[in-house]
Order: structure tokens, then sequence, then C-alpha cells
């Protein structure tokens, strides 16, 4: 590093030695300073900043110190490799300072109450300065004309009030006791000239190193969250919050997002597993989750608010169409939230990738948390049911049910079983169909009882239900069996068992998108085409089949056919009783 003579105001190297003791000057940057090359040219007394030089310069020396250390000219800053390595050693050459000088040149009173001037110093504001008030073991305040202030020890408790800093860090306490987002909100409400120093000015804070890459804008930010995880487990580097809708990746993208921060510390207990790294698809981490609302998880961070012991905060992810793949998200307006001791329960460990690279990228629309039962056995199933009327809904055991729009709805912050609706037959007897999602949000049903004819179904017993509130517990979905049909979060289901075609597919219900559920029977009039697929769904064809009279092997199912007139233009189409038919108009 390179001192400053106070005597002579001459620069002096002490590369790969230890230095002399030197005091150190913390200060804003104002026009006209002292520059390295002012100082090799002998200009330096030309500049309005070298009284300021003069000052603390009279100042070291009658402290017993020879030395002093300017960052505006003991850093030659036409050398990148030198001025990286100067930022990088900046928080270690404070650290070791005798003393630091902290020149406030907007306050002109020696009333350093917190009403003063003192607190109003634009000075507390600085991101640079974040460290050179903590790292040095004394501080000592000087105004505008330097004048003392009062010290560091002295002005604890006013110096705590102003930047929000524990006292503990302010006398000396380690700095790797405290949170990584409780440092992050001593910074969250300054600013730096250069968007890069944002980042920069923090590396000594979080105890890390890195290349400066000025122009890189707020990459920077992100590339020190990098480094920090590289170092920490420490999980609530991804307690921050913030305003936007849009998808977000774990790390934020500034210090302001962790504004609110400043009373988290890491929980005594640690669910974190497994260590984590950033990779090509996004953050790599074993999480422990929850399912929240639809495709969304609630994630426990091993982070709390100090003093609610074991009320862990807690971030929303979603699922997204990639295998294994989440974004960050918004649930009702809640970007962090507290979690209750008792979701613990419903937690478990999942490894997952959390993207980055999303941010302004906007939510599709959310399927709705629930299902439609829109059709259920809606055809003659044989002579013994002969009459639609001979089947009713006998009950129904749900979260929440509409009867009129046939809604079975799963509140947000509750999982699993959406509910069970009985029916009643007037020549079978009793038969029920479940309905919910697995924990991975995988669509799932089960048919129980005689209505459902030719289906390997289980025998119906009733659950005790003393009230339409009361809900079968999850085990059914678990244990499987012949009777369960597990589907695909992305795919849906469609299912044949028997003599009964199971459907579960997203439809567009007011404006909404949900699992609409379908439960049909076939036979002679509605047949099951075993050996035929329709070219628009894939899917076996089940009831009318419609063929291309042009393309061989070209068939459409009676849904698909309706859009024949978009999808498959200038050609018709022969329903399999021979009957010619054109596309729809």
């Amino acid at each position: 590093m390179r001192l400053l003579n106070a005597l002579s105001l001459q620069l002096e190297e002490y590369f790969g030695e230890d230095p002399p003791p030197y005091a150190i000057l913390s200060h804003r940057w104002q026009a006209d300073e002292v520059l390295f090359r002012h100082i090799q040219n002998g200009s330096a007394p030309e500049k309005k900043a070298y009284t300021k030089l003069k000052l603390c310069c009279k100042q070291a020396i009658k402290d017993g110190l020879d030395y002093m250390w300017v960052d505006t000219c003991c850093i030659d800053k036409s050398s990148s490799a030198e001025l990286i390595e100067a930022i990088n050693s900046m928080f270690q050459w404070y650290q070791n300072a005798a003393v630091c000088y902290a020149y406030l040149s907007d306050v002109e009173s020696t009333d350093s109450s917190y009403h003063g001037e003192f607190s109003k110093s634009a000075w507390w504001n600085r991101g640079w300065t974040l460290q050179e008030l903590i790292a040095p073991s004394r501080v000592e305040f000087y105004s505008a004309s330097w004048e003392n202030l009062g010290t560091k020890e002295s002005l604890k408790l006013q110096i705590s009030s102003i930047t929000g800093i524990d006292m503990e860090a302010l006398v000396g306490k380690d700095l790797q006791t405290f949170s990584v987002a409780k440092k992050m909100s001593w910074a969250s409400k300054r600013s730096t000239t250069r968007i890069e120093d944002v980042a920069y000015s923090l590396l000594g804070i979080f105890g890390v190193n890195m290349p400066l890459l000025y122009s890189e804008g707020q990459n920077a930010f992100l590339r020190l969250q990098e480094e920090i995880l590289k170092q920490s487990d420490d999980q609530s580097l991804f307690a921050w919050s913030c305003s936007d809708t849009s998808y977000r990746g774990m790390l934020a993208k500034s210090p302001a997002y962790f504004s609110n921060c400043s009373k988290i510390v890491r929980s005594a207990m640690k669910f974190g597993r497994a260590p984590y790294t950033m990779t090509n698809m996004g953050l790599s981490i074993e999480l422990f989750m929850a399912p929240w609302a639809m495709e969304t998880y609630l994630v426990l961070l091993d982070c709390e608010a100090d003093g609610i012991s074991g009320a862990r905060k807690g971030i929303f992810l979603k699922l997204l169409p990639e295998q294994d793949q989440y974004a960050r998200v918004m649930v009702n307006e809640m970007d962090i939230v507290t979690c209750p001791p008792e979701l613990l329960a419903e937690c478990t460990y999942m490894r997952i990738y959390v993207r980055q690279q999303i941010w302004g990228t906007y939510p599709s629309m959310d399927r709705m948390y629930g299902f439609w039962v829109r059709s259920v056995l809606s055809t003659k199933v044989d002579e013994t049911l002969k009459k639609r009327e001979n089947i009713r809904i006998k009950g129904v055991d749900s979260r929440k049910w509409s009867e009129e729009k046939r809604i079975l709805e799963i509140p947000t912050g509750s999982r699993g079983v959406a509910g069970g609706l009985w029916y009643r037959s007037a020549d079978l007897g009793n038969s029920v169909l479940l309905l919910g999602f697995d924990a991975c949000f995988n669509p799932v049903c089960s048919l129980e009882g005689p209505l459902w004819e030719g289906s390997p179904v289980a025998p119906v017993k009733e659950w005790g239900r003393a009230t339409s509130e009361q809900i079968p517990g999850p085990s059914w979905m678990h244990k499987g069996g012949p009777n369960v049909h597990r589907g695909s979060r992305l795919k849906g289901l469609c299912r044949y068992s028997g003599c009964i075609k199971i459907s579960i597919q997203e439809e567009m219900f007011e404006n909404q998108k949900i699992w609409a559920v379908d439960i049909e029977h076939y036979d002679s009039k509605n047949p099951l085409w075993e050996h035929v697929t329709c070219y628009g769904c894939f899917d076996r064809i089940y009831g009318p089949r419609y063929k291309c009279h042009v393309c061989s092997n070209f068939d459409y199912c009676s849904n698909c056919f309706l859009n024949s007139d978009t999808s498959h233009p200038l050609h018709s189409f022969k329903l399999m009783n021979n009957e010619e038919i054109s596309p729809p108009q």
C-alpha cells in the first residue's frame, strides 16, 4: 500500500512489507479532490481539497502518527490491477489503521445529538462509508471546520439509531456472527455514484473477494451474492422482499430489498442438509417445502425474526414447465411470511433448481387451486340406470364446494385433498369420487363403490363424517391401488378403467384455468376406438370419431373436430357412421 507522509505530504510505498502505524481518512468525495497524479506532479496545493488533506495530516501528527492513508491520492486509479487490489484490501486497511478520521464536510455545528446536523449528514448514506465506520476500532468524527464531534464509542447510541447498525457491530463484535440479511439491511439505504460500487463496497463486510468489472451494472451485486453463498450456508441471503410481481430468482437485485431484515437471525436448528451451488440451470438447492397454492410451495428458510423462536421466514416458489425448475413469486401480494411451527409436519425436503435469469417474465394465468366436476356418468350406464336422475350427490366433504358451479376448491395455504363427492344410486347404493393433488401438484382421483361398474373399485366405507366440512385424509393418494388414478401437472389425466373413461384436463371456466373432471361410460353408442389416436390431442378416441376424407390415418375426436376449420382447413371429415359432414362454421 501507499501512505502519505504527514509531514512532507509525499507518497511512500510499502508493498510486501508491514507498513508503519497510520491514520486513515473517511470522507465524501467532492469537486477538485487531490488525486495520485497531483501528488506526483506537484499540483496538489492548487486543489481545493488540499486543505482537507493538510487538516487530517495535522491531526495525525498531533496523535503521534507519521502517516495517513487517503483513498483519493494513495491509489493509482489508472492501473486497473492496483484498483482491484485496493478495493479488495480496503476493509483490512481500515481495520488495521490506528485511527480513522471521519470528515463530515456538511456538518457545521458541533452538536452531535440525534436531531442535529450530525445525524443528517450525507456521510451516513454513502455506500463506502459503511465499512469505513465498522472496520476501524477507533473512529473520530470531525465537522467541516475540523472540530471534534466525538468518537464511535462515545456516540454509539446515536450512530446505531441513525444507521440501523447493531451496537455490537460498532464496538467490534465479529461480523460473522451477524446474519447475511441483517448486514445487507445496514447497506439497504446507502447509495454509490457507480452502481457497481453498491456491491464492491460490501466485499469486506462479507469477507469475500472478487474481480471488479466496471460497466457490469447490477450484475455486480448478483456476483457478490454468489460469492457469499460459496462461503456461507446462511439462508437469510434469501429472506429479502420486493414488490415486483414477475418471476424472480433467489438472489436479490439490490441491498434495498433487505431493508426490512434488520431483525433477521439464523435459526438455531438448521433444516438445510446439503450444500447448494449456482449452475447454468439456476441455484441448485435442497429446501424444506410445503404445498401452498396451485403449483406453488412455501419454503421454510433457516432464519427467523429475532425474539420469535421457531417462527421461520418463508418464501414462495412456483413450479415452471421444465422438470424440477422453479421461480420465486408473490402469493396474495405477500413476498415473505412468518411460518407457524406446526407447518413443519407438512414439509418435505426437495432438491430443486431456482432460475435466476427470469426476472421480468410474468407468470401465465394460474389454474384455480381445485377441480371443476364438469360431468359424471352423463351417459346411460346399463339397464339398471335407465335415467340420469337415479344418480344424485348424497353429500360433499370438502374445504370449499360450489353446488351451482360444481367447483371443489382448496384454500391457499392448504394442501392435499380437495374433497370427496358422495353419490347415491337407488339401485346400486353409495359411491364416492375423491379428488386432490399430490406433493408435486399432479391431479389424483379415486373411484370407490359400485357406481363405477366394471372398474376395479374398492368397497365404500363411511369415515364418520359428522359435518359437510369433514374431508378424508391424503393417505388414499399415497397408498395407490387400482382405483386410484394419478395424472401429470403438465398433461392432466386420461385413463380407461373397466368401462369408464376418466379425464382431468385443463379448461377455462369463467376466465380462469382449472382442471375439469369428466367421468363417462363407453358403450356401443359411445365406443372406445382401441387402436385409433386423435391427431389433435394424441389420445385414444372415445365416442364420435371424425376421419379426414383426404389424409390417411388422420382422425379427430369430437372435441378436436370443433376446431378443424382452423387446425385442418379445406378438408372435409366423415363421421364413422358414414355420414358426410363439413367442418363447423
